[in-house]
């Protein structure tokens, strides 16, 4: 080849490589371009249906302030409920989470359960709407109006000044230079914010929202860190069965604060890497989790094993009467739910959890904190309802497989409700539906994600 050939060949080579650099690079800028636009477009579409459900909700709550019919009222409130619920899901979709508008989503939030709190008190029951209830509407008119009309300004400005969402979150991320007029809708958000903070703070009376039940206080006195590490281990070297092992332990953590303090200590055995925790409370030195981090090989013990495992460890524990009432499992772990039974009901509030490893059968995972903190001694009184009378009053369509008494946690108030547990499939799905064993009353529907089947032959299999 001649020079003249070998550079001209060189020439079109780099500029060759260097089209398809700047090809390479061209597609990447339009995919990017194709993905700001597009998420661009979702914000936008976010936005404007939220500033349109405001307006609806804000027109619903008028609305709720002039009807006296029962039926309207019905009507008012499935449609308040449903349009607020759709602006919670809108304002979740806005960049960043859109932390400037934390209290229009706790809003939301409020008028949400609130109007299913009225269909739940009043509509159902068939009563008619006090002042009070009027008069908490009509709050929640004053300040869905101001959030409304502010919406509607950004939604205007947005229209006119051609301001993107996509420009708001890196802004968020960038602290040192988010000053209030940085951006032109993090600012209008702010606005919102600080005029929906003005109103006086909510404070709803039992009934309106779910709660969460206080725990109960734990008996014994407080104990000190070294105490925790000695409890700790004794509570390893028992369950692992094996004393031979060379532990070192400290205490990881310390939470003080919230309902329950605990120590948290972490176990080392034998040099390993795989450590292990176990929480105990400070008060009475009660083991509330252990929990163990390892790389697990190859399942090879059945499902039917698992559970005989779990429920020797519970035995070990102190737990004699534990039942069986929820499973998941899959190719590496089996974490079983068990509650304890008196007077042939399930309390359902001392549940304990245990998660088996299935190449060896450790317990990986171990949790009683339900249970020392909700647990006392019960007076459990006999329902007015038969287990027949409940079953014949079942929908048609549940094929029922097993029905029990439980007795489950209120979600709106501190009581338990003695209920039947009615377990069954229908198309093809299993439930368990808890009916009021005073009222007949379905007071609660849970969808099963493991098939009745499974859990009614593990427990056969394993009391053989």
């Amino acid at each position: 080849m001649k020079k003249w050939q070998a550079i001209a060949l060189a020439v079109l080579i780099i500029a060759g490589i260097s089209f398809g650099v700047y090809r390479w690079e061209s597609v990447q800028e339009i995919t990017e371009t194709n993905l700001t636009i597009k998420l661009e477009n979702q914000y936008q579409r976010s936005f404007h249906q939220l500033a349109y459900g405001m307006d609806n909700i804000n027109a619903q709550l008028a609305q709720m302030l002039v009807t006296t019919s029962h039926r309207q009222t019905l009507l008012g409130l499935a449609n308040l409920w449903r349009e607020t619920y759709g602006a919670i899901g809108d304002l979740s979709a806005l960049p960043a989470a859109m932390n400037e508008l934390e209290n229009t989503d706790k809003l939301l939030n409020d008028v949400a359960e609130y109007s299913y709190y009225l269909i739940r008190q009043n509509i159902l029951s068939g009563k008619l709407l006090d002042e009070k209830d009027f008069s908490q509407l009509e709050d929640f008119y004053q300040r869905s109006k101001v959030v409304k009309q502010e919406l509607s300004d950004i939604e205007a400005a947005i229209l006119n000044e051609n301001l993107r969402f996509s420009d708001v979150e890196p802004f968020l991320l960038n602290e040192e230079n988010a000053t209030a007029d940085s951006n032109r809708i993090v600012s209008a958000f702010r606005s919102i914010e600080s005029q929906v903070n003005a109103f006086p703070e909510l404070n709803f009376a039992e009934g309106v929202r779910k709660i969460e039940p206080e725990p109960r206080p734990i008996a014994g006195e407080m104990i000190t860190q070294m105490q925790a590490i000695e409890i700790a281990e004794e509570f390893y070297t028992r369950y692992q069965k094996n004393n031979e092992k060379n532990i070192e332990s400290r205490v990881e953590f310390v939470s003080e604060g919230g309902k329950l303090p605990v120590y948290g200590v972490r176990i080392y055995h034998d040099d390993s890497n795989e450590p292990i925790f176990v929480e105990v409370s400070q008060k009475g030195g009660h083991i509330l989790q252990m929990y163990h981090y390892r790389d697990l090989g190859t399942a090879t013990l059945s499902e039917a094993d698992s559970l005989r495992v779990a429920e020797e460890f519970l035995q070990e524990q102190g737990f004699p009467t534990m039942k069986l009432v929820d499973a998941q499992n899959d190719d590496m772990f089996n974490d079983l739910t068990y509650v304890p039974v008196q007077e042939g009901a399930y309390i359902y509030s001392d549940m304990v959890k245990v998660q088996i490893a299935l190449d060896n059968g450790e317990v990986m995972n171990y949790d009683q904190t339900s249970y020392i903190t909700h647990h006392y001694e019960r007076t459990i009184a006999a329902p007015r309802l038969s287990a027949d009378e409940v079953r014949r009053g079942m929908n048609p369509n549940f094929s029922v497989s097993d029905i029990r008494l439980a007795l489950i946690p209120d979600e709106y108030s501190v009581r338990e409700i003695l209920t039947y547990e009615v377990r069954g499939s229908v198309v093809e799905e299993d439930f368990a539906i808890f009916v009021d064993g005073q009222t007949g009353e379905e007071v609660r529907i849970v969808r099963l994600t493991e098939p009745q089947e499974y859990l009614v032959n593990a427990q056969e299999d394993n009391s053989k």
